[in-house]
């Protein structure tokens, strides 16, 4: 049993062959985004507050729902609500995170004095698991955190195969252009054309999968699976989120990225992918204007073609964490 608020297609997509049931259910608020690359402070704090009084008819459906599944362990996201939820049915809990948001909401609290208040509600759930795994790259390290390698999804389908599907020319460069799913006006659009050698997918909000010239828009529900798309382009540039990072980390894909200065989360990002990655920054203007095209004709070039160490996904030793739990039980 699921409870999100992420679209069923998502879960279709990536849990193919497995039995679920997907409750439509928020488990935590985030920051409320105004684009891609901003967030609303006042309304996010607002939201939280009332998020955490746990009193809504979201939190009583979620609990009564889990009472009558009765599972074995419930596994939180980074999910405050599920911490709770395990608390209040006395039924043992994994956190799974790489930042928590009490962390996270140290830097709002002279904003916004709200956030002095939630952070403390947040800590205090925060204390209410049974294992706490930390999937780097992580934050901030916790005393009592099991450290595990980047969770990734995994690649389905052979490169050269989705780049066929998607009638990339040969000798075309594929650049994959992303903000996480929020939309967003390119005003760059027509500068891409100059770019003949290349061939430019956007991913976003769109109705339908569309070609133009070198430029391909593509839904995010689609029949490729993303991790795919990463797999097959020779660059991704847009915003950089956790998914975005490891995905292309895994796949040796270069990343040029922007970063948001007003979010915590980025410097741990920024840090793993200079370290770990081909992978350059750019600003929020930079990308918006376009102004990066010529440093991604070069990017584009770097791509890993060669087999990377072996190294274990994070989500296998999620599995085996999950196991270990139970057999005590």
């Amino acid at each position: 049993m699921i409870f999100s608020t992420l679209p069923n297609w998502f879960w279709k997509e990536n849990l193919s062959g497995t039995d679920y049931q997907c409750i439509q259910a928020e488990t935590d608020i985030g920051l409320i985004q105004k684009s891609p690359f901003s967030h609303d402070i006042d309304l996010s704090a607002r939201a939280w507050m009332d998020f955490l009084s746990f009193s809504s008819g979201n939190f009583t459906n979620c609990l009564g729902l889990t009472n009558e599944f009765k599972p074995d362990c419930i596994l939180c996201d980074i999910s405050p609500l599920g911490l709770s939820v395990g608390e209040s049915l006395r039924i043992p809990t994994v956190l799974i995170e790489n930042f928590t948001w009490d962390w996270m909401f140290e830097i709002y609290a002279g904003e916004n004095p709200h956030f002095k208040v939630i952070n403390q509600k947040l800590s205090d759930l925060y204390e209410n698991f049974d294992v706490r795994l930390q999937a780097t790259p992580f934050c901030k390290k916790a005393a009592n955190g099991i450290t595990i390698n980047p969770i990734h999804r995994l690649q389905v389908q052979p490169a050269p195969e989705v780049r066929k599907k998607l009638n990339i020319p040969s000798g075309h460069r594929l650049v994959l252009i992303t903000t996480g799913g929020i939309a967003q006006n390119y005003d760059f659009i027509q500068s891409l054309r100059n770019f003949t050698d290349h061939t430019f997918l956007l991913a976003g909000n769109f109705d339908r999968m569309e070609s133009s010239n070198n430029i391909i828009r593509i839904p995010m529900s689609s029949h490729f699976h993303f991790p795919d798309l990463v797999c097959a382009s020779d660059l991704v540039v847009g915003k950089v989120g956790y998914g975005t990072l490891v995905e292309c980390w895994a796949a040796g894909t270069p990343l040029l990225g922007v970063y948001r200065e007003d979010f915590r989360e980025s410097e741990t990002l920024r840090r793993f992918s200079n370290q770990e990655m081909t992978a350059a920054e750019i600003t929020v203007e930079e990308f918006e204007s376009g102004a990066w095209l010529k440093q991604a004709k070069n990017l584009s070039m770097q791509k890993i073609t060669v087999n990377k160490p072996e190294m274990e996904n994070g989500s296998l030793q999620v599995a085996r964490e999950v196991n270990s739990l139970l057999d005590k039980r």
